[in-house]
């Protein structure tokens, strides 16, 4: 690959210049010229011409200059292509001087030299080679791979590259005249005589080779390639003359003295094996992904200035530029690898510089970077630096690694999830402070900043806060307390000065400060800790952590909103983290390394603290204003936050209990018991915390918490009982006498931990909260490998399960669910217990039991899932003796289970084929069962039999059906119905029940006289006070609003205020009837809900009439009938497609709605209200009127009387009148198609202008008309706005107009999903930065004052967001 190439101006204007998507005939119409000529230029078939250069800047604004500039580059890189003979060598001075005899002694004496000699190989070629475009030589672990040992593809030659295609042979051997014969015969063999006339055979051995050139001679006579070359140690020893990054990576290679110069493999092998086993690459692996098209773009045109990395120290740097430029990089950097060369000290780099043979320097040390500086604008370079030593923006910055890539790469050597996890929390994700924490010498685990030279006493405040904000007036104070008093300007100055350090411990984004690695830090500057400086800061974590949480005092759906309403904590959220998480490792790394030195118990100091926060009487508040400290306060003091849980229980009115209550349903509700459902979490893994833990978790579990979130304490504990992966380091013994325990003092609980452990159910589970910082748990937690110990502790709850002393029907029927899964004795022991319980047990119980055998056993259902296991026929012949033996005498009972719900399981043993099922088959079976136990009821309980079945089950509407086609007559139905519509005045169950029983009977009947006599006749029975009453149980349509209307007009007014519209068959002529009837009821919600799945059905005038008076009052109860908006769509999408209504009446209903149509929220949807919008082009003073409404008077003068508005009506016609202006999205002056008539939009422009500056309105006008404007398209030209748009917001030059445009364009982003970091901003900002370059000659103003001022807006956003990613990698 020649690195160095210039590409042809025309590939340049295409992939820099053009838009992306135009097509060649777009831009040659553009540009004025022929589209063949312009092909030809983009393919690099013609030169660019001034005249072509001209035509470009004028329709694109890039500049003519630049344009030829592009040209004269790629003439004179061509020129030179041509200059170069093929023989030359260019000059490189004097270095390290290898020898042939070196080169062969370390063939002779490395047993790696056979898969090295491939990479020694590699960076010859590509640090000497020209027009490289493939170089493939496979070294390491590759370099036994069949094929070529090598292998080029080069555009010209060299002294040592032949041009062209060349396959290469090579080996360590003693005889290389053996290996060349071997090679050479191989190779004639293996390629195609078509492919080796166009190639040349090259063998390269590093030991001398007196017959070489005679070998040579004889096998191109051969003639069997187009050439043939060798090269043995003393051709090798003048190659390597012409190569400095050879010759270094020879001297790493082989310990040789380098002048304190390096290659990438010996950076990386500095850096990664001070571990064992080594550090992994992959580390970097999202850094280069995100740093290598950079990286690439600097090295593929000249040099200008160094390229910047910065990192936590130069040697991360380094290490990651090895890894950017090697496989784990991309194709096209790897080559620029063999022309590195990384300067440790000064006075090599000028010596080296002044050769014609170009290298990339990489510094690290100011020194160096001085003798760099005369060369920089000639060489490409790197230049590293730790983090925040660099003045300018670096062009590479190494941040934290994500966890993904951390959790990924430390996978691949080896490392399990709490190793990984524990060595995330020691390093932040710093892969300086994960080196020092892996490395196995003790230099390099003691950073240069922990010796007294550097004054780490100046470290002990920052390392006890651990994060904060530079800029809180409160942090700053906090941080001086710590400092014993000292002024916060002391201690930043202080905190600049340490983070210029290489490897500094400090970190610092935007106007946040840090510590890289809390507890890195603290086991370096233990021994300079003072027991005052610990004092202090147990004093500072009461006074922060005891700041109470101001956001409480707001209703839970506005607490995500706190920081507006100004109710936020005077210590920032990383303050108070920092303080927390200090608490913890003084509780646990304190004693060690203080209590002998400084006789101070940090743990007991910890407690005490946690004791001060949670102090008695504890409160819900106090939880909640502590809800994210409260893990970190139990890891810090176990023993007394469960000693505070414990004695709040006892309590009459526990706090805890408050965290209890269900979590909001809104997108912001979350619940507030996760804080301390973590904490208890956290204690569980400990064995000796284990037990009181559990107790809490089982007390808490009691309390039914009724929402949607998973984490609730009977989740958390479950967790830890799990038998295939228990969230404890408890074993098996323990876990199960604490079950044991759970028994005696909760037994609901316990069975229900007990039951979850054995059965056919699926073993899936999830991780519970470990603690940060203490050892708990480690190595315990992830599902067992073996079937061993989850067999042994599920054997143990099953014993549990059937030995209790009592049983309830639903503990019974826990275990007659999870039958065919118990052993056969065990089977045995289980329908014993039923026998047993069946004796005292009452007859509901024995029926709901009965019901769960037959479900869980002897249905379809459990049939056919029983079929997999062997033991299908002894657990059904069990069941149904003990099935048959629980019938119930009462035939009420007996028959129960038919009516359970609508669906009902079938029994198998009454289906032939439980395989294939038939439905409708199915379905007259059931109703068959059903009207046969009806019957039966009938003939020996009578009507009050039917009834009290009916109220008792959950399918009334059924056994109305039924009842009233298959079981009673006319007369006996007639009783029936009267006395269900009596029992509504008892219960509102039996309310419920009994008119969907009237509902079912009436339902069946045919539509005809009979039903009007049946009707008739109930009413007579039950008195016409009831008629209306009765009748609204009736189906709903004409005959029986024909009857409805018989009895008079007080009876139809009260029927058509309280029936319940129903279901209606497909006749129109119905559905307007009783749409009219319910408009005249002022019920126009109940009849839109009528007519809203298909309002096409109606009349137009009547949905009109319909939806404005649906706009207006109605007698609708409240909550009943709501508004859809998809529904409201549909309707409006009907009056939108007539012509039998006018333009105003169109628009006049739209605003009506505005409140339901508006979607001024998402600029990018559809107008919904496209004919207001086209009434307001043709009357453009309704929108005069809206900002009226909407917006005060520049001059606080009084409005004309004919624009006021009576005071109490001024506010909601302001809010009217900001959703019209928001839901407006149609320019003015658009046709069907969006094209846009110039002259309509700026004499729409000119009166709306005209009229609001009349109005004393005009700055507002400007803004709501450039909001409107924001919404136009992309011009012709492919830039935006759209010409006609430009074109009026070039004429007015309002800067009003500019900045509603803007606002437009930024709020019509909306809501958007985004990963960290600001790369979606910058795409944004390229955008208008290229339209506004071209249009920056046609129309400056739009360009400069919308386009550029977008752009701007979007850099400064994508460096905030930069920021904010920075800031949240550190602070995890």
């Amino acid at each position: 690959m020649d690195t160095s190439e210039v590409r042809h101006p025309g590939e340049r204007i295409k992939a820099e210049v053009f838009p992306a998507n135009m097509s060649v005939t777009k831009a040659a119409e553009l540009i004025g010229v022929g589209r063949p000529a312009l092909s030809n230029l983009l393919n690099g078939k013609a030169s660019l011409t001034a005249d072509m250069a001209t035509r470009i800047e004028k329709a694109f604004g890039f500049p003519r200059k630049d344009l030829l500039e592009m040209q004269a580059q790629y003439d004179a890189f061509k020129a030179k292509q041509k200059s170069i003979p093929t023989n030359a060598k260019a000059y490189v001075p004097p270095f390290l001087a290898i020898k042939a005899n070196d080169i062969e002694s370390w063939a002779s004496h490395n047993i790696v030299a056979r898969s090295r000699f491939a990479v020694f190989l590699r960076t010859l070629v590509h640090s000497t080679g020209s027009g490289l475009t493939e170089v493939d030589f496979p070294g390491n672990d590759d370099s036994q791979r069949a094929g070529w040992d090598g292998r080029i593809v080069a555009n010209e030659g060299t002294a040592w590259v032949p041009a062209g295609h060349s396959g290469w042979e090579f080996g360590t051997n003693e005889d290389p005249k053996t290996k060349a014969d071997k090679d050479y015969k191989k190779s004639v063999a293996a390629t195609d005589a078509n492919d080796r006339a166009s190639m040349e055979f090259v063998f390269v051995t590093p030991r001398r080779w007196a017959g070489k050139n005679a070998w040579v001679t004889e096998k191109k006579k051969e003639g069997s390639w187009k050439d043939v070359r060798a090269y043995d140690s003393s051709d090798l020893e003048q190659w390597v003359e012409q190569s400095l990054p050879g010759q270094v990576w020879f001297a790493n290679e082989t310990g040789s003295p380098t002048q304190s110069v390096r290659s990438l493999d010996k950076c990386w092998t500095d850096w990664a094996n001070v571990a064992t086993p080594p550090l992994p690459g992959s580390l970097f692996s999202s850094a280069i992904e995100d740093a290598k098209r950079k990286l690439a773009s600097r090295l593929a045109k000249g040099p200008k200035g160094p390229i910047v990395v910065a990192a936590d120290s130069t040697n991360e740097a380094l290490a990651f530029v090895a890894q950017c430029f090697g496989p784990e990089g991309s194709a096209e950097l790897e080559p620029y690898r063999y022309q590195i060369l990384v300067f440790d000290k000064a006075g090599v780099l000028p010596k080296l510089a002044g050769g014609t043979r170009p290298f990339i320097p990489v510094v690290h040390s100011r020194e160096v970077e001085l003798e760099l500086a005369p060369y920089a604008e000639q060489l490409h370079s790197i230049v590293v630096y730790p983090r925040n030593s660099v003045n300018a923006e670096p062009d590479i910055v190494l941040e934290p690694v994500s966890f993904e890539t951390f959790d990924s790469a430390l996978k691949g050597i080896g490392k399990n999830r709490d190793e990984i996890k524990s060595l995330a929390n020691e390093s932040g994700r710093s892969l300086t402070v994960l080196r020092r924490r892996l490395a196995t010498v003790e230099a390099v685990r003691m950073p240069l900043w922990a010796t007294q030279q550097q004054a780490p006493e100046n470290l002990i405040a920052f390392m006890l806060v651990g994060a904060w904000h530079a800029l809180n007036e409160t942090d700053m104070a906090g941080l001086s307390l710590l400092a014993g008093d000292r002024a916060y300007e002391a201690l930043e100055k202080d905190f600049q000065r340490l983070i210029q350090l290489n490897d500094s411990p400090l970190w610092s984004i935007g106007t946040y400060r840090g510590v890289v690695s809390k507890i890195d830090l603290l086991y370096a500057i233990a021994r300079y800790v003072t027991r005052d400086d610990l004092k202090r800061y147990f004093d500072v974590a009461r006074m922060v952590l005891g700041e109470d949480d101001p956001s409480l005092d707001l209703a839970e759906d506005q607490r995500w909103a706190a920081s507006i309403h100004g109710k936020t904590r005077e210590f920032s959220p990383a303050f108070r983290q920092g303080i927390s998480e200090t608490l913890v490792l003084l509780a646990v790394h304190g004693v060690g390394l203080f209590k002998a030195r400084l006789g101070i118990d940090t743990e007991v100091e910890a407690a005490l603290v946690v004791r001060d926060l949670l102090s008695d009487p504890l409160t819900t508040r106090t939880l909640e204003a502590n809800d994210r400290d409260l893990p970190l306060y139990a890891e810090a003091a176990p023993t007394e936050f469960l000693s505070i849980i414990e004695r709040d229980l006892k309590t009459s009115s526990p706090a805890v209990f408050g965290l209890l209550r269900p979590a909001g349903s809104g997108i912001f509700g979350s619940p507030s018991r996760t804080g301390l459902l973590w904490a208890l979490e956290g204690l569980a893994w400990n064995p000796e915390t284990l037990p009181r833990t559990v107790m809490i978790l089982a007390r808490l579990a009691q309390i039914e918490i009724n929402d949607n979130w998973v984490n609730k304490p009977a989740h958390s504990l479950a967790a830890i009982f799990r038998s295939w992966m228990p969230q404890t380091a408890a074993n098996n013994d323990e876990r199960l006498a604490l079950v044991k325990v759970l028994f005696n003092r909760f037994p609901d609980v316990a069975w229900t931990l007990c039951v979850a452990q054995f059965g056919n159910h699926h073993q899936v589970g999830d991780y519970s909260h470990k603690p940060t910082w203490r050892p708990d748990g480690y190595g315990h937690g992830e599902p067992f490998p073996t079937w061993g110990p989850i067999l042994e502790f599920a054997g143990k709850m099953i014993e549990l399960a059937l030995s209790q002393p009592r049983y309830s029907v639903s503990m019974l029927s826990d275990l007659i669910d999870r039958l065919h899964d118990l052993a056969d004795a065990d089977q045995d022991r289980a329908w014993a217990l039923v026998e047993a319980w069946a004796k005292t047990a009452s007859d509901s119980d024995k029926i709901a039991l009965r019901e769960k055998i037959r479900v869980s056993t002897l249905s379809r259902r459990a049939t056919l899932r029983a079929r997999k296991s062997s033991k299908q026929s002894r657990v059904a012949a069990a069941a149904k003796h003990i099935h048959a033996a629980l019938e119930p005498s009462n035939l009420l009972d007996k028959h129960a289970w038919l009516f359970k719900g609508t669906w009902i399981e079938e029994s198998a043993g009454e289906l032939e084929d439980l395989e294939n099922i038939d439905y409708e088959e199915r379905e007259a079976r059931i109703r068959k069962q059903r009207a046969d136990a009806l019957k039966e009821i009938h003939g020996q309980y009578g009507v009050a039999g039917l009834l009290d079945t009916a109220i008792r089950s959950g399918a009334s509407g059924i056994i109305g059906a039924l009842v009233a086609e298959r079981v009673l007559d006319e007369e006996e139905l007639l009783a029936l119905v009267t006395q269900a519509f009596q029992k509504r005045s008892e219960s509102e169950s039996a309310t419920r029940a009994s008119e969907w029983l009237i509902q079912g009977a009436l339902g069946v009947m045919p539509n005809d006289k009979k039903r009007e006599a049946f009707l008739s006749s109930a009413i007579t029975a039950m008195g016409p006070d009831n008629a209306a009453r009765f009748l609204a149980l009736a189906p709903f349509g004409e005959g029986t609003w024909s009857l409805v209307s018989s009895y008079g007009e007080e009876v139809e007014t009260r029927y058509w205020k309280e029936v319940v519209p129903g279901w209606m068959r497909d006749s129109p002529a119905e559905i307007a009837k009783a749409v009219d009837m319910l408009m005249k009821a002022r019920r126009p919600r109940a009849a839109f809900a009528l007519a809203k799945y298909h309002p096409e059905k109606l009349p137009v005038h009547t949905l009109f009439q319909l939806l404005t008076v649906m706009a207006q009052d109605g007698d609708d109860k409240a909550g009943e009938y709501l508004l859809e908006h998809y529904h409201v769509e549909r309707a409006f999408e009907c009056i939108n497609k007539t012509s039998e209504l006018s333009l105003e009446q169109k628009a006049g209903l739209e605003f009506a709605y505005l409140e339901v149509l508006d979607r001024g929220w998402d600029r990018r949807a559809k107008s919904a209200i496209p004919n207001l919008e086209r009434y307001i082009e043709d009357h453009p003073e309704v929108l005069v009127q809206a900002i009226v409404w909407t917006y005060k008077r520049s001059d606080r003068a009084e409005d004309p009387p004919e624009f006021r508005v009576e005071a109490e009506k001024a506010r909601p016609m302001a809010e009217r009148g900001y959703k019209l202006i928001q839901a407006m999205k149609r320019i003015p002056g658009s046709d069907e198609q969006g094209s846009i008539d110039a002259e309509r939009l700026a004499k729409w422009t000119e009166t709306v202008r005209k009229s609001c500056a009349e109005l004393s309105r005009i700055g507002i006008a400007d803004v709501v008309i450039g909001e409107l404007l924001a919404s136009a398209q992309i011009g012709k030209d492919g830039a935006w706005p759209c010409e006609a748009v430009r074109t009026v917001m070039e004429d007015l030059q309002s800067e009003d107009m500019m900045r509603g445009a803007h606002t437009g364009v930024y709020n019509s982003r909306g809501v958007h999903t985004r990963g960290p970091g600001g790369d979606q901003e910058r795409q944004l900002a390229e955008k208008y930065r290229k339209w506004a370059q071209q249009l920056r000659m046609s129309s400056p103003y739009v360009a400069s004052e919308l386009l550029m001022k977008l752009t701007d807006t979007y850099e400064r956003e994508a460096a905030r967001e930069d920021t904010e990613a920075r800031i949240n990698q550190r602070l995890r």
